[in-house]
């Protein structure tokens, strides 16, 4: 990158670069501590993405849920 990361406005394009490089059935966990944190409408289009940061709190943090995201990102099955 030629410019500071600013996890908000660049995650879309780390994670298509990412599942670019990733096998075929491989699932990306794509985890920040921005806690104001939403996903790009185009990544939650384009893959499949779970949010599973309530099953990733250790009990210290149940208090403040906001501590971090983590996703679990996979290509969506093609038919035909």
């Amino acid at each position: 990158m030629d410019t500071v990361l600013d996890i908000q406005r660049d995650h879309g394009d780390l994670i298509r670069a990412s599942m670019g490089k990733l096998a075929s059935g491989g699932t990306l966990v794509f985890s920040n501590n921005f806690r104001k944190f939403k996903m790009d409408e185009l990544t939650l289009r384009q893959f499949d993405c779970e949010n599973i940061t309530p099953k990733t709190l250790d009990i210290d943090f149940e208090r403040n849920p906001r501590i971090h995201n983590v996703w679990l990102i996979t290509r969506r099955e093609t038919f035909g």
